[in-house]
């Protein structure tokens, strides 16, 4: 009972975001769907009360999700901790006022009285004219002369007074993209669950601005609003990855903002698409409050004000006006049906602020997108030209899937013809593929074809691979991983000299524990030999590792060759026990796998190598390194390997008396032994079934009021 209760406790702690965000739709659904059990309720609250109710359900989730970044240091835990955002500079902050301070005395100038919109003075025309003259010359002529290098003194001493202000926009932007489109569901794995969310939560907001009292309305509409726009900032964040991911050739990394967990392309434009509905919503609470208050805005009147129609083809009428040509129906002096509606300054203030929001959101959004699908096409092709070795994250399922075919047994199995006309694919980037256990059995397979296709992987080609990444200046622990994951995913073929020489070059570098423990067990994989013994006795007494757990690893590597029989790696056995490099804690050790091996017991649990996840997906699991069935056969001494190194510190706490990243590192390999996580698990399915049924009533209350519209009448 406890082992279920401890497993139920671990499981709400990894999905406490996902529950959390599920709460918070659950409680908006109910909340926008109030008017259809209000006979059931003692007492109608007040306006305020239920816009502080749907606010309060959004704290939830935005909450969870703020809470989660922090744990994927994503977000800072504290006011000027790291990760410091601040990819927007100072000068683009300036940018943003002065084309906004612009439009806004545009507008100003122009609804001051009906003469200045009658006509636009000639004197304005020519000072537009050499306005625009000077910023083209401007900008064609400052990177030529390097007007930046030579006046860098006065920029740099301006920039400290405009730096802060840039920061204070990277901090918003980072807010909305893991905090606020966290809690709408972008950051969940499953599709299904983003859906629910996402609509969920729009959905409750359209129907929340409809049927709540103005002003009060606006709150759920200004949310709607907020959610489409962090949406759609974290949909750039990925792009932004993608170009980045290309240009260098890696995958995961600290140069990755984001990753690419998920593709919230649909997302987005979904969220864009729900603006047609909340617009017109937002311009019905609007006109309802002002003729509350008896305010001049829209020439209408309060049965009219509250006819949504009204306000869906007003704003209908505003895109066909906007879009796909700015300004064609004032060319060719084309009127609307509802033109009367717009009659005071403010109106046309209303009239101008969707204009811009036609242009800015709408046309780009899908400007964006078709920008987006050429670019796809356009990498595509140059793959299947021979011009690239790779494809980005999104791209590369979708083309590996199309090199399977139907059997005769009705299941997927790779088509030979068409693996044999797929282009030469980077060798590490495939290892790396196959050993991804959370990717399907299909994709899989599709990849392993493609390896032996090309004939297997050069085990050298990534040996020299990992020399290179150690010895660059600024050592990426993320780019090494992958190496190292793809010579496991190999076989059991090792460059020992190599591994041990790297393994030394990297001693007292406490940061790259993991890759200093990762290459320890990669000898330790291989083959028994000398060289393999010597490297591992080498890491604890003459070249020994300055850290617990690299030890450790290479003592449990001498253990299991001496089980087998090699008599070089037990005599550094004894020797160990006595050894004065070594702490007590390890000494103890030592003599608990000597006696072991008198006792013929095994050293660990059976279980496959496991690769490092890269510290860049915030909800990834562990991935399992899974070679090709070929290759596995041919390396049955990879398994039961490694064990874990809680029962060797647990008596001695001293023992860990290093560095935060060094007890990160040990507990980072502490779980080995686990059993693999299935790549869908029950938490997970009962949740979108909950999610489903949940979704499932709350459509059904929206056909109800659309057959029933007055039940939101009152």
């Amino acid at each position: 009972m406890g082992l279920w209760l401890h497993r139920l406790a671990a499981a709400c702690v990894l999905a406490f975001e996902a529950l959390a965000c599920l709460a918070s739709v659950i409680l908006l659904m109910l909340l926008s769907a109030a008017p259809l059990f209000r006979d059931a309720l003692p007492v109608w609250p007040a306006p305020w009360v239920w816009a502080s109710l749907f606010i309060g359900a959004c704290v939830l989730a935005v909450a969870a999700s703020w809470v989660k970044g922090i744990f994927d240091r994503r977000l800072p835990a504290r006011i000027g901790g790291e990760p410091r955002h601040a990819h927007i500079s100072g000068w683009t902050f300036i940018w943003i006022v002065m084309v906004a301070s612009v439009i806004i005395a545009l507008a100003t100038w122009a609804g001051e009285s009906d003469d200045n919109r009658a006509v636009i003075n000639t004197d304005w025309g020519v000072g537009i004219m050499i306005a625009l003259a000077v910023a083209f010359v401007a900008a064609a002529l400052v990177p030529t002369v390097s007007i930046a290098d030579h006046a860098a003194g006065f920029i740099n001493f301006l920039g400290r007074f405009v730096r802060p202000f840039g920061r204070l926009l990277s901090i918003i932007d980072s807010i909305l993209v893991f905090a606020i489109a966290g809690g709408a569901g972008a950051t969940q794995p499953s599709l299904f669950i983003r859906y629910v969310m996402l609509l969920g939560t729009l959905g409750s907001c359209a129907a929340m601005g409809y049927w709540l009292e103005p002003p009060w309305g606006l709150v759920p509409l200004a949310w709607g609003f907020l959610v489409a726009i962090a949406i759609s900032r974290r949909w750039a964040w990925i792009e932004t990855d993608r170009e980045l991911a290309m240009l260098n050739r890696r995958f995961v990394g600290s140069h990755l903002r984001i990753g690419f967990a998920q593709d919230i392309r649909d997302e987005a434009l979904l969220s864009f698409a729900s603006l047609l509905i909340l617009v017109p919503l937002a311009l019905r609470q609007a006109q309802i409050a002002a003729l509350g208050a008896g305010f001049d805005l829209f020439a209408t009147d309060m049965a009219g004000a509250r006819d949504l129609n009204t306000w869906i083809g007003f704003f209908g009428a505003e895109l066909a006006k906007a879009a796909p040509f700015v300004d064609w129906a004032e060319v060719y002096n084309v009127g609307g049906a509802d033109e009367g509606l717009v009659r005071s300054p403010i109106a046309h203030h209303f009239v101008f602020a969707t204009r811009i929001l036609v242009d800015l959101v709408f046309l780009a959004a899908l400007l964006q997108a078709l920008s987006i699908s050429a670019r796809n096409a356009s990498q595509r092709g140059l793959f299947y030209e021979g011009q690239l070795d790779r494809l980005d994250p999104f791209l590369e399922p979708r083309e590996f899937r199309k090199l399977m075919r139907r059997g005769e047994k009705g299941l997927l199995e790779p088509d030979p013809e068409r693996v044999a006309a797929f282009p030469a694919y980077d060798p590490i980037r495939l290892s790396e593929l196959a050993g991804d256990d959370d990717r399907s059995r299909v994709f899989r397979s599709a990849v392993n074809a493609v390896r032996v296709q090309q004939g297997g992987s050069n085990v050298t080609e990534f040996h020299t691979e990992l020399a290179r990444r150690i010895h660059l200046p600024e050592r990426d622990k993320t780019a090494i991983l992958e190496v190292v994951n793809a010579i496991r995913a190999v076989g059991s073929t090792r460059d020992i000299v190599l591994l041990d020489q790297l393994r030394r070059e990297l001693n007292h570098v406490p940061r790259l524990i993991e890759v200093r423990t990762e290459l320890v067990r990669l000898i330790c994989e291989a083959p028994d030999s000398v060289e393999k013994t010597a490297a591992l006795a080498g890491a604890v007494e003459h070249d020994r590792d300055s850290l617990g757990p690299v030890r450790f690893a290479a003592l449990t590597g001498l253990a299991e060759a001496a089980q087998r029989g090699d008599r070089e790696a037990a005599v550094v056995l004894q020797r160990a026990v006595s050894s004065p490099s070594l702490s007590k804690a390890e000494q103890r050790s030592v003599r608990q796998l000597l006696a072991r091996i008198d006792r013929g017991a095994p050293l660990a649990r059976a279980a496959a190598a496991a690769p490092i996840s890269p510290p860049v997906a915030s909800a990834q699991t562990s991935q399992e390194a899974v070679a090709a069935p070929a290759e596995a056969e041919a390396a049955p001494e990879l398994e039961a390997r490694r064990e874990t190194t809680d029962a060797v510190f647990e008596e001695e706490p001293a023992a860990l008396a290093s560095p935060p990243a060094v007890q990160q590192g040990v507990a980072s390999h502490a779980a080995i032994s686990a059993p693999p996580l299935r790549r869908r698990s029950r938490t997970q399915t009962t949740m979108e079934w909950v999610a489903l049924v949940a979704f499932a009533l709350v459509g059904a209350g929206w056909i109800y009021f659309w057959q029933n519209s007055g039940a939101f009448g009152g």
